[in-house]
């Protein structure tokens, strides 16, 4: 029975292996490069493949030295990925420490391979490298089960690590570090998929308390009520308060079903429809300015209108003083503005129910904002009266 050399057994699992990884990268990179919307997160992920990539096809070249220094920049980079992992999920992380700490690390092996060391040093220092991450893995979390896919990836770059100090020329570094990004990968597309089912169920039930609050029955009877006398005091201006009340309630059922940004100016003309409706009402005169720096941007539907509704309603309508309410837009530092600034001083005066009522508009809004383009809303209050502001990020609201 002829036996096989062991050097021409560890020289096929080092070239059948490489293939695979080679492969298996290829495919990772195009189906995370399609992401739609890449955030700071993937496109870390991505540099990270890119990397390990490069070092694979180093590896089947038989530049092996070039393999290694390739390879030890996969878990810096890694490490930025993981710092922008725990920043999604709200903790600031100052990742300066960690990216020395594995920066020297890729130094060092740099250093071994200018002179001359063997792999058993270089694994070492691998070892070492996966180490240091799986510390700032434990550190940053409060519970192992927060980390255990991360933990349970880094498992394999250790493995491989350790092989290459029993047996210096199995070169399975490479394969260990494709192994634990496979496997990150399938961990970041459950937790999309599991973000996605929750901001679904999170907008369901927004849209029953949108409907609530927005064909609010009071509101509806009022209006109904003042067009109703004003077809004794003035029929010319029956016709357009029907058609601005049914606008109005047009564009409110829309919003319920539409999951999508519409036009700013689309928008506007939901505004224009509420306001000229509450003049028609009871209340305090107003004048309704606008200075718009951009208009070619979306914006989720029922954003603007209800801010305009609360500057009318406990702004300047709770208040003796101010009757200029302002709606500016403009983009600045990668983000798109929208303000709604009132001069009336009605904070102080608002009844029990109407806070309520008026709270309930605005988390609507928050909500709308973060689900349906990653923005935010701001509220502002002084002496001066109300700035309520919308931000979201240009990349999203031009899409």
């Amino acid at each position: 029975m002829v036996s096989i050399p062991l050097e021409i057994v560890i020289s096929l699992i080092n070239h059948i292996s490489t293939l695979i990884c080679i492969v298996l990268s290829i495919v990772v990179f195009i189906v995370a490069f399609q992401i739609k919307n890449r955030s700071r997160r993937i496109r870390y992920f991505i540099s990270c493949v890119a990397i390990c990539l490069g070092g694979l096809m180093f590896q089947i070249a038989d530049y092996v030295s070039y393999a290694y220094v390739v390879y030890s920049l996969v878990i810096p980079m890694f490490t930025l990925y993981f710092i922008e992992t725990e920043r999604d999920a709200g903790q600031n992380w100052d990742g300066f420490f960690w990216m020395f700490l594995q920066t020297i690390v890729s130094v060092l092996v740099m250093m071994m391979v200018v002179y001359g060391r063997g792999g058993y040093l270089i694994s070492v220092v691998f070892t070492a490298q996966n180490i240091v991450l799986i510390v700032m893995l434990y550190i940053s979390s409060k519970s192992i089960g927060e980390i255990i896919g991360f933990l349970l990836a880094t498992l394999f770059p250790i493995c491989t690590a350790l092989s290459g100090m029993l047996y210096y020329d199995l070169r399975l570094q490479g394969a260990g570090l494709t192994m634990m990004l496979l496997i990150v990968f399938f961990g970041y597309q459950a937790d999309t998929e599991r973000e996605l089912l929750d901001k679904q169920v999170e907008l369901s039930e927004n849209k029953v308390s949108l409907l609530m609050e927005q064909i609010h029955p009071h509101f509806i009877y009022n209006a109904l009520q003042q067009i109703a006398l004003l077809s004794d005091e003035d029929t010319t201006a029956v016709k357009p308060a029907i058609l601005n009340f049914s606008q109005y309630l047009r564009m409110n059922f829309e919003a319920l079903t539409n999951e999508k940004m519409i036009p700013f100016l689309q928008e506007m003309e939901h505004v224009d429809a509420y306001v000229a409706l509450s003049k028609i009402l009871p209340s305090r005169n107003f004048e309704l300015e606008k200075n718009f720096e951009i208009t070619d941007f979306r914006i989720p539907a029922l954003t603007v209108q209800p801010l305009v509704e609360n500057a009318i309603y406990y702004g300047i309508g709770m208040s003796e003083a101010g009757d200029i309410i302002r709606i500016e837009t403009k983009e600045e530092g990668g983000y798109v503005f929208v303000k709604v600034i009132d001069d009336g001083h009605g904070k102080q005066t608002e009844l029990s129910t109407q806070k309520k009522h008026k709270s309930v508009g605005t988390a609507n809004v928050k909500t709308r904002l973060k689900i349906l383009c990653d923005g935010e809303m701001i509220l502002n209050k002084s002496d001066e009266g109300t700035e309520a502001i919308i931000k979201i990020p240009a990349s999203r609201a031009k899409m």
